[in-house]
C-alpha cells in the first residue's frame, strides 16, 4: 500500500526543487512508463490505475520495481498532467560518465526555455539518432515533467549535458561552431564541415551575442511565405534532416 511518505515524496517531484532535493524525477503515461522500462534508468516504484491490468503485466515483465495501484482518481491528483488515470514512476535521476563527444555532430542549445520545446528537441534528437544533447546553463531542465511527458519516452535514449557554452567550445575547438541564424548561408546550398556543433538559441532572442561572435558559420532556412519565425524544435528536425541527407550522401 501507499504511505504518506511516497505521497509526499511524490508531490515534492511538481517542483525543481523537490527533484534536485531528492535525484528523482516523474515518469507519467502509458508511452513513457512503456519506454521507461525498457531503459536503464532505476525506478523507486510505480503507481497505476487498478483497472490497467495488462500494463501492470508488461511493466512487471521488465522490472522489478515495486508498483502500487490506486483508483484512476487518486492517480490523477497526484499527477503533473491535465489528464493522466493511467499511472505513474518515480525515478533516480541518470549520473552520467564525464561527457565524452561521441559523434560526428552534436546539437547544442543556448537558453532553451520552454519545457515543450526542449521535450520536442530531445524527440527529435533521438529520431535522427542524435545520442547526446548539450545544453547552456540557464536552459530549462531536463527532468522537468512537462518536458519528460514532450519527449514521448525518447528521454530514455538521450545522454545530456548542462555547461558554460563559451568554456565548452574552448574545450573542443576542433568542431566547428554552425549557428542557426535569420542571415546565414541557405542550409540548401550549405557545404556541412567532416564535424561541427548545430546550436540553437533561445526561442524569442536567438542565439545570445556572446556565442554569436564564437561562430564559425551561419546558416538559414529559407523563407518561401510571410511567417516571421520558425518554432526551434522545427528548425531543429529541419536541420537535423538536411545535416543526414548530407552525411547519408
Amino acid at each position: 500500500m501507499l504511505t504518506n511518505k511516497q505521497i509526499k515524496l511524490i508531490n515534492s517531484l511538481h517542483s525543481k526543487k523537490g527533484r534536485k532535493e531528492n535525484d528523482l524525477f516523474l515518469v507519467e503515461g502509458e508511452k513513457s512508463l512503456l519506454e521507461l522500462v525498457k531503459s536503464d534508468f532505476k525506478v523507486d516504484f510505480f503507481l497505476l490505475n487498478e483497472v490497467h491490468v495488462s500494463l501492470a503485466d508488461q511493466i512487471s515483465q521488465q522490472s522489478k520495481a515495486p508498483i502500487y495501484f490506486l483508483d484512476p482518481e487518486s492517480i490523477q491528483k497526484l499527477s503533473t498532467l491535465v489528464n493522466n488515470q493511467i499511472g505513474l514512476a518515480v525515478v533516480h535521476q541518470k549520473k552520467f560518465p564525464p561527457f565524452i563527444i561521441q559523434d560526428r555532430y552534436t546539437i547544442v542549445l543556448d537558453g532553451i526555455r520552454d519545457p515543450g520545446n526542449l521535450g520536442t528537441i530531445i524527440r527529435i534528437c533521438d529520431w535522427y539518432g542524435f545520442k547526446q544533447l548539450v545544453l547552456s546553463e540557464d536552459c530549462t531542465e531536463f527532468y522537468n515533467p512537462k518536458v519528460i511527458i514532450s519527449t514521448m519516452g525518447s528521454f530514455s535514449r538521450i545522454e545530456f549535458t548542462y555547461v558554460d557554452l563559451p568554456t565548452f567550445f574552448k574545450e573542443h575547438q576542433e568542431y566547428k561552431k554552425i549557428g542557426a541564424v535569420l542571415n546565414g548561408v541557405n542550409i540548401h546550398h550549405y557545404q556541412f564541415p567532416d564535424k561541427g556543433f548545430i546550436i540553437l538559441g533561445n526561442e524569442s532572442n536567438g542565439i545570445r551575442e556572446e556565442i554569436m561572435e564564437s561562430l564559425d558559420e551561419r546558416i538559414t532556412i529559407p523563407a518561401f511565405g510571410e511567417a516571421e519565425s520558425l518554432n526551434v524544435g522545427i528548425s531543429t528536425a529541419i536541420i537535423a534532416d538536411n545535416l543526414k541527407r548530407f552525411i547519408l550522401s
